[in-house]
């Protein structure tokens, strides 16, 4: 078992907070300049990797390697024919805004450094704590540098100051930390700091994040930790006493929210539930005009054909898992099924060569598994809001691989 390095972890934490642009504009850099330097450094990992690679005799050819440069290929196949042929416009207007899905190779950022699935999870554990405390003590202080990460609440308080952040990072990071919880061979009682962190995260993600498929997400995960991990008096217990506390404070706590929701109707124009209806019926209809294709990327200031951006209040991010069909066409489709069924059963695999001792493994197939078969099913491998996490997963699935293999 390899140790964990402290410093590598820093780093990780580093790098994902910039794959939402935290800490360029904490700094007050330009967005744009700040993304494109960060699409070099990831491409120059790429890059790095390869040659490292090719260079190593004695690597295991798992294919699983290549698959973020296929990804890539495939949004840049997909929108070039669909910029050159479809909606016709200049290489300017679509060839460079493809930099916003250049995270996903921080997978090669990860193998350069030779990172282990341990590590890469207790980094976004460390993300998921530090964004947490920080939207905590902007509850009081208003920080200005977040002001750009304000969004309109779910739920109609207008009072309030929503604030979405690194959100599905928070999510993975109370899944993992439950993970730890039930893996951990001590009483429960032993693990009251995990349970604090756990009940935080939680907390910061109903109150200020307030996203409903991150609930659905977070408790389909907990569920899936259960039934994997195997029901032991101490998982069954923990399984009863959850539930209790759930169905005893939640309506309490959760009040307002639920009179907010029993207010909305689909058919609201101030419902964000109807938005996503509406993203799906109308990328739907733009999509059907390209033969199965997929609309592929366009910038968002391009004046000609921009059917993407076409209407600023529908972004396709919001449909889901439809979005992958939508942008990339077929091959979007085949790619978020193939990696994801491919991740999914690396860590399984993984986990079950272990003796399900791993809570790593585990609780990456959970987060994984929860996201693809909830309500509205995401793609984390064809979404560019999330696809820096698409490169996280698929690195820790080739870990995994690799070390299955050995």
């Amino acid at each position: 078992m390899k140790t964990v390095h402290l410093p590598k972890i820093l780093t990780l934490i580093f790098i994902i907070f910039e794959t939402d642009g935290l800490v360029s504009r904490t700094l007050g850099l330009d967005k744009v300049l700040s993304g494109w330097a960060f699409a070099l450094l990831m491409c120059a990992s790429c890059g790095l990797a390869l040659f490292l690679k090719l260079k190593d005799e004695k690597s295991v050819p798992i294919k699983m390697f290549f698959y973020p440069l296929i990804a890539f290929f495939i949004y840049i196949f997909v929108s070039f024919v669909s910029a050159g042929l479809i909606f016709p416009k200049p290489v300017k207007y679509w060839l460079p805004s493809l930099y916003v899905f250049t995270p996903i190779f921080i997978f090669y950022f990860l193998y350069v450094f030779d990172y282990t699935a341990k590590e890469v999870v207790l980094a976004v554990v460390g993300v998921s704590v530090i964004i947490s405390s920080m939207l905590f003590l902007d509850h009081f202080f208003l920080f200005s540098f977040l002001d750009s990460f304000q969004r309109r609440s779910a739920f109609f308080l207008s009072e309030g100051r929503r604030i979405v952040l690194l959100k599905n990072e928070v999510i993975f990071g109370f899944i993992a930390i439950v993970s730890i919880i039930i893996s951990n061979k001590k009483h429960i009682l032993n693990n009251k700091t995990l349970i604090f962190l756990a009940s935080a995260l939680f907390i910061i993600q109903a109150f200020i994040m307030e996203s409903r498929m991150g609930f659905l997400a977070m408790a389909t995960a907990c569920l899936t930790l259960l039934i994997m991990k195997g029901l032991t008096k101490k998982t069954f217990y923990l399984c009863v006493a959850s539930l209790f506390v759930v169905f005893l404070i939640f309506p309490v706590i959760f009040a307002s929210h639920i009179e907010s929701l029993s207010n909305m109707s689909s058919s609201d124009s101030q419902s964000n539930i109807s938005i996503r209806f509406e993203t799906v019926d109308y990328f739907y209809s733009v999509f059907s005009q390209t033969y199965g294709v997929g609309i592929g990327m366009m910038s968002p200031n391009a004046p000609m054909n921009n059917v993407l951006h076409l209407m600023e209040h529908y972004n396709i991010n919001d449909a889901g898992a439809y979005s992958a069909l939508f942008q990339f066409g077929i091959l979007g489709v085949l790619m978020w099924i193939g990696f994801t069924y491919k991740c999914l059963n690396a860590y399984s695999t993984f986990y079950k060569s272990v003796r399900k001792t791993d809570p790593y493994s585990i609780a990456v197939f959970a987060f994984l598994f929860a996201f693809t078969f909830s309500l509205l099913p995401f793609s984390f491998f064809t979404s560019y809001s999330s696809i820096s996490m698409g490169g996280l997963l698929l690195y820790i699935a080739y870990y995994c691989k690799l070390n299955t293999a050995r």
